[in-house]
C-alpha cells in the first residue's frame, strides 16, 4: 500500500512541475520584449544624419488613434512653435511623430516645453526619436557644426482659410452680377 501512495504522490508532483514549466514557457513565449538601444554619436554626426533640426516649444500633443491593441510603437504627433531652423526647411508650426514609449525609442516631449529636435523625413513624414539628438532646451547650433539659426518660413495658409476667400469672391461676383442685371432692367424703356 505504501508503494502505490508513493506512485501516486510521483505522479501528482511530475504533473505539478510540468504544468508549472508549461505555463512558464507559455508566459515566456506570449510576451514579446522590445528594447530601444542607440549607437552612441556626436552631436555633429546626429547634426549630419538629420533632415531637419530646429528648436521650437511643443504646443500640441496628439496621442496614437488604436484599437483594442496599443503599442510602445505606436505614432505620436507633436505640433511645435519653431522659434529657429539650424537645418532643412521647417515652418513656425511644424509637425513632427514619434513613438508612443522610450521602449521603441519615441521621445517623451512635454505641452510648453522647449526642444532642439533633430528629425528624418520618412515617407513625408518628420520623424525624431531618442537616438536622433533631440533634447529639451536649446543647444549651441556652432559646437555641432551647424550654423546660426534662421527664422522658419511662414505657415501655408489653411484649406479653410481658402475656402473662405473663395466663398467671399463667388458671393461678391454673385452681388455684382446680380446688380448689373437689376440696373439693365430698369433702364430698358418701357413701350
Amino acid at each position: 500500500m505504501r508503494w502505490y501512495a508513493g506512485a501516486i504522490v510521483t505522479k501528482v508532483l511530475r504533473f505539478l512541475a510540468f504544468a508549472v514549466f508549461s505555463g512558464a514557457l507559455s508566459v515566456g513565449l506570449g510576451v514579446r520584449a522590445n528594447a530601444c538601444s542607440c549607437v552612441q554619436q556626436t552631436g555633429a554626426q546626429q547634426a549630419a544624419r538629420a533632415d531637419v533640426v530646429f528648436r521650437g516649444t511643443v504646443t500640441v500633443i496628439e496621442p496614437p488613434i488604436t484599437g483594442l491593441v496599443i503599442s510602445s510603437a505606436d505614432p505620436m504627433s507633436i505640433r511645435f512653435a519653431v522659434e529657429a531652423v539650424y537645418k532643412g526647411d521647417a515652418t513656425r508650426t511644424y509637425w513632427v511623430s514619434t513613438e508612443r514609449s522610450g521602449a521603441s525609442c519615441g521621445f517623451d516631449f512635454l505641452v510648453g516645453r522647449q526642444y532642439t529636435v533633430f528629425a528624418g523625413v520618412r515617407e513625408d513624414r518628420v520623424h525624431t526619436d531618442i537616438c536622433s539628438g533631440t533634447m529639451q532646451g536649446g543647444r549651441d547650433p556652432a559646437s555641432i557644426g551647424l550654423p546660426a539659426g534662421r527664422a522658419p518660413r511662414e505657415d501655408p495658409p489653411s484649406t479653410a482659410l481658402i475656402a473662405v476667400i473663395l466663398i467671399t469672391f463667388a458671393a461678391a461676383a454673385a452681388a455684382a452680377i446680380g446688380a448689373a442685371y437689376r440696373g439693365r432692367k430698369t433702364s430698358v424703356p418701357s413701350r
